[in-house]
């Protein structure tokens, strides 16, 4: 019948050629048909080798597929269908990760969305990529990761159940029935969602953890990763002993993070961390060592600069002085716009190579590039300050806090320069303020304490330099109790003795600061109440200090 049809149509399309043109209309014809089969031809191959593609991608990938769940019919007309609620864990488990800010890579991902299909029905039989894939997965014995489940809600209790094909089922309860609905079902879908992280990448779940102080939780994430992942072990000794440094157990971290070495020597977190362990414990030359390690495998931008900054500092520590300079240019030619190399840079040529000329170009290059936020301006700040220009100085951190109010650097850069102006009391004015601010920020704030033991410092400075050395002692007791390894509140409360008159207890202090790496340069010793002893043989033995002759 189609041969008739087709017939009749070429009888019509020819009544008025001759057979000449006739012939040239028929090679037409049969050219374009052959195209046209060349052409379904390389759809076809493009087609294959598309799905050969998904098929290598869906079997190398370790996934979860959360599905939609069932909920009761009451929440459903509320809006919590099962897709909205799979979605809400999705952008839970994002939020985690975000707040993490982990570089390892994620172990699993995770979809709740229908994906699009290419409908592809042949002679009435209907199926699709995703229906191919599927049963291309099941010959080739690759087995999905689902995470599936209800919502319920009985009396005051709702109760999402969640699960795993490859684990037991996990329930998350909330029965505060002094919340609203909204709020119940968003504190369960979160604990849903770090429920569903503990199984798909614990490790992010455990630097959540840590960052939120939920040490405890953060360890049983570690330990999980040792039970059920060994292959991830090495991330597992990193989370551990982040853990441990955090908690004042220096030794101990070092000993892990060691240990996830051991396992991965090239994993780069755990490389800085052993370095700056290293550092703050004051084996530099360890430190070097892993940070030229930790450079010639950096393959982040961040990492090296941190690598080549520690580089500088080691050095520096041991009196490599030319070794420091290098890593500090280096740094600036890898990384123009990072002003912290300037300044860095800048205050090495000041304190070290007496070359005030130098180091105030270094601070003109940077400020000339700095940018309008709040970190631009806290740099220009630090130069002007170098400069002596303190009134620019000032202005330049109160423009800082235009663009961020409570703004911690801005604030402590303003307590130390109104410190140094003799503005004592309205340096401890801005500083009691900015206690205020960092206990609102208590948690998930990595700098929290760092900041806070900086200010109670700054405090017992300005007690002393107001004679009212009792405060002073009680502010530099509290600094050192926030982190008794780090040195210099030990140089503040040895100040404040030595202007008490209490010698022994100065010594004792000096000798403690140097221990933990404080190092006493001419510049110090220059001030009060410095100045009073550099001749003190108990103090230059303290102080490890040797005056130079003439």
């Amino acid at each position: 019948m189609k041969t008739l049809y087709f017939s009749k149509f070429w009888k019509w399309l020819t009544k008025n050629l001759n057979s000449a043109q006739e012939r040239k209309l028929r090679m037409v014809f049969h050219r374009f048909f052959d195209w046209m089969i060349i052409f379904a031809k390389l759809l076809g191959l493009i087609f294959i080798i598309v799905l050969i593609r998904n098929i290598s991608i869906e079997m190398r990938k370790d996934a979860y597929s959360i599905q939609t769940f069932h909920v009761p019919k009451n929440l459903e007309e509320s809006g919590f269908n099962g897709l909205v609620l799979a979605q809400k864990i999705m952008d839970e488990v994002a939020a985690i990760k975000a707040d993490a800010g982990s570089i390892k890579n994620d172990s699993v991902k995770f979809d709740a969305a229908i994906k699009p299909e290419m409908d592809l029905s042949v002679l009435g039989v209907g199926f699709s990529t995703q229906t191919i894939l599927y049963y291309a997965k099941q010959l080739l014995g690759k087995k999905d990761r689902t995470v599936s489940g209800e919502l319920t809600a009985l009396a005051n209790d709702i109760t999402l159940t969640l699960r795993f094909s490859d684990a037991n089922k996990i329930e998350v309860k909330n029965g505060a029935d002094s919340l609203s609905l909204d709020k119940r079902i968003d504190l369960v879908l979160k604990a849903a969602a770090e429920k569903v992280l503990k199984w798909s990448d614990p490790y992010i779940l455990a630097v959540y953890y840590y960052h939120q102080n939920r040490f405890d939780e953060a360890m049983e994430c570690a330990r999980f990763i040792l039970r059920e992942r060994p292959k991830e072990a090495s991330w597992a000794y990193l989370a551990w002993g982040s853990i441990l440094v955090r908690q004042q157990n220096q030794q101990g971290g070092i000993e892990k993070f060691e240990k996830s070495l051991e396992l991965n020597p090239n994993l780069e977190p755990a490389l800085v961390n052993l370095a700056w362990a290293y550092f703050r414990n004051g084996h530099f030359e360890k430190a070097i060592l892993k940070f030229e390690k930790l450079l010639s495998v950096a393959k982040l931008g961040a990492t090296r600069s941190t690598a080549l900054n520690g580089l500088a500092q080691s050095n520096l520590r041991l009196k490599h002085l030319d070794k420091a300079e290098r890593a500090f240019q280096q740094g600036i030619k890898e990384f123009p716009q990072d002003l912290y190399f300037y300044g860095n840079y800048g205050d090495f040529k000041i304190r070290y190579k007496r070359d005030t000329f130098g180091a105030l170009e270094l601070y003109r290059q940077a400020r000339a590039q700095a940018p309008e936020t709040a970190a631009g301006y806290l740099f220009q700040s630090a130069s002007l300050f170098y400069e002596n220009r303190r009134d620019s100085a000032v202005t330049m951190l109160y423009k800082a806090l235009e663009y961020d109010p409570n703004n911690l650097d801005a604030l402590r850069q303003i307590i130390q320069i109104e410190f140094r102006k003799g503005n004592f009391e309205q340096a401890l004015r801005i500083a009691r303020r900015l206690n205020g601010i960092l206990a609102q920020n208590n948690a998930g704030n990595q700098d929290r304490l760092y900041n806070l033991q900086s200010n109670y410092n700054i405090m017992a400075m300005a007690h002393y330099s107001q004679l009212r050395y009792d405060s002073s002692v009680y502010y530099a007791k509290t600094a050192i109790a926030i982190d008794t390894n780090i040195a210099y509140p030990y140089t503040s409360l040895g100040e404040a003795y030595a202007f008490m008159g209490q010698k022994e207890k100065f010594y004792q202090l000096v000798a403690k600061a140097v221990q933990k790496g404080f190092e006493y340069t001419p510049e110090t010793l220059e001030q009060e109440p410095y100045v009073r002893f550099v001749n003190d043989p108990k103090f230059q033995k303290a102080a490890r200090y040797k005056p130079l002759k003439n």
